[in-house]
């Protein structure tokens, strides 16, 4: 994947003019990230090489109001967190807010949302407004997703109530969970409900199903040791105020889940 550089400049082009840098221990670093690049429209790769998406975009405008510079690359969201632990990697484009990942990283949220399903749109799958409805299909899940434990207590509710089995496999990217959906290996797959919108629109073949779930906050984690993650809810905040960091959304589509205000950790 192409590296994209971003200095404190390049921003205005885009969301209009940038205010002066935030006075931050950010201010002139080389920061690295990493997001998985096949999650459009959170996060993808564009038709000309770059990255992309709406969690892409704010977070390279918040770099730019950190004065700092920020090379992404792509990755897997099971590699996300021990990236971060390592000190390979200064933030992780891409993390659901837990009370058990708010242990090992600190999470800037970025948007409010859930999960429902998507399924083939001429496939016989309807699910109904409960989760219980799972119970006898099947489920293409992401590896590191906090849908995973979501579903596997579905699993054991729907044997415990002697229903047919839940069946969920787990894939290590969104292509791939899609993949195993299309091929009719799976007949469900979690999507955010900040992209179903989109992704139904841009591939009618696809149709949205189920229940909202694990409705929460979700954004971007960083390393709780390097104690950044203050300076990055500020200029999240900054981006808010000035009313870049709605635009970004409105770009995608997607301003329904917009935050009023950046609270780090917010999982209770």
């Amino acid at each position: 994947m192409k590296k994209i550089l971003l200095a404190a400049v390049l921003g205005s082009l885009t969301y209009g003019a940038v205010a002066a840098p935030l006075t931050t221990e950010l201010e002139g670093k080389q920061l690295h990230g990493i997001m998985q690049n096949d999650y459009e429209p959170v996060a993808f790769v564009d038709d000309k090489g770059d990255n992309s998406g709406y969690f892409y975009d704010i977070v390279a405008a918040a770099a730019q109001k950190l004065g700092a510079k920020l090379e992404v690359k792509n990755g897997t969201f099971d590699t996300f967190i021990p990236g971060l632990q390592s000190q390979r990697y200064d933030l992780a484009l891409g993390t659901d807010a837990t009370v058990a990942r708010q242990q090992v990283v600190d999470i800037v949220p970025l948007i409010d949302a859930g999960y429902s399903f998507i399924t083939r749109s001429d496939g016989p799958v309807t699910l109904s407004s409960e989760l219980s409805s799972l119970c006898g299909h099947s489920v293409a899940a992401l590896a590191g997703q906090s849908t995973i434990e979501v579903l596997n207590q579905q699993v054991a509710a729907c044997e415990q109530q002697g229903k047919p089995a839940l069946k969920v496999a787990i894939f290590p990217s969104r292509s791939a969970a899609w993949l195993a959906v299309k091929s009719g290996q799976a007949e469900l797959t979690p999507v955010y409900t900040g992209e179903s919108g989109w992704i139904v629109k841009k591939d009618p073949s696809w149709r949205v199903t189920g229940p909202v779930f694990n409705s929460g906050q979700s954004g971007f984690s960083v390393n709780k040791a390097q104690g950044n993650a203050a300076a990055w809810a500020e200029a999240i905040n900054a981006l808010i105020a000035d009313g870049s960091y709605l635009k970004i959304l409105q770009k995608y589509g997607v301003q329904s889940v917009a935050l009023k205000t950046v609270v780090i950790n917010p999982a209770r």
